[in-house]
């Protein structure tokens, strides 16, 4: 009896013995299944413009631009400027327009598309799509100009930023009150702000009947035409050219 107890414990033994034993080398060997890789974002939620971001940011790691430019940046007014260059010489200038933009989207791109170039002067459309044909928020357009041009002074305290107003186009004729009403906004802003400078496009290309020119746009009646950019330009190149003479001026303050 006592040899037959003896050998049963010592079967509980090593039956111990091996069970520890395994559990530790179980608890040290690799896991058979490694961790899962974090999950590829999904292209489809990212902002709609980011693909012409990303392309403004692998041209300028390509060929970086010289800091100190006039940087022209806002929505497709911008954008389809493609005599910009020519048209501001001998200006040196950078396009930083992108199509269908509001001012919700440049703002948030600004630390992408608009501090990096260090500009000397910064020229800005938008406000257009915010209002569209049937958005009569004006306050809110206007707001969306002077939160970019507070921003700017943030970085650069004595830079001149001119604003071009929203321009009055046959496709956007119907809604041309709020967006009059949102200039005018901005007009008051700038008359008050050092730096922040209105320049009046919209009156050169109106016809004798206070109405858009038509010969000023392209059939869609929304964007300008090459006639269109050349009334713009007899505008606002002095307006630029001055800015950018004068960029290490002090600002005066407003009276």
């Amino acid at each position: 009896m006592i040899a037959r107890a003896t050998s049963r414990a010592l079967f509980c033994f090593a039956s111990l013995v091996i069970t520890l034993m395994a559990s530790a080398c179980s608890s040290s060997a690799p896991p058979n299944n490694p961790p899962a890789l974090p999950p590829t974002p999904d292209a489809s939620l990212a902002p709609w413009y980011e693909p012409e971001i990303l392309a403004f940011e692998s041209a300028d790691r390509a060929d970086p631009p010289a800091p100190g430019q006039v940087l022209f940046t806002g929505s497709s007014s911008i954008k389809f400027w493609k005599s910009l260059a020519a048209d501001m010489s001998p200006l040196p200038v950078l396009n930083r327009g992108f199509g269908g933009s509001k001012t919700r989207d440049v703002l948030a791109v600004f630390d992408r598309i608009v501090t990096p170039y260090q500009p000397s002067v910064i020229v800005y459309y938008c406000g257009d799509n915010d209002l569209g044909t049937d958005n009569t928020d004006s306050r809110s357009a206007a707001q969306g100009f002077i939160s970019f041009d507070q921003r700017c002074r943030e970085h650069w305290p004595g830079i001149r930023v001119i604003y071009i107003p929203i321009k009055a186009s046959i496709a956007r004729w119907s809604n041309w009150p709020a967006m009059r009403l949102a200039n005018q906004l901005v007009r008051d802003y700038c008359s008050r702000t050092p730096g922040a400078i209105y320049a009046d496009t919209v009156t050169p290309t109106l016809a004798a009947d206070g109405k858009p020119d038509p010969s000023l746009f392209q059939p869609d009646g929304l964007h300008l035409n090459a006639k269109g950019y050349e009334f713009w330009t007899r505008t606002l190149k002095p307006i630029v050219l001055d800015a950018y003479e004068h960029r290490n001026t002090p600002l005066a303050p407003t009276e």
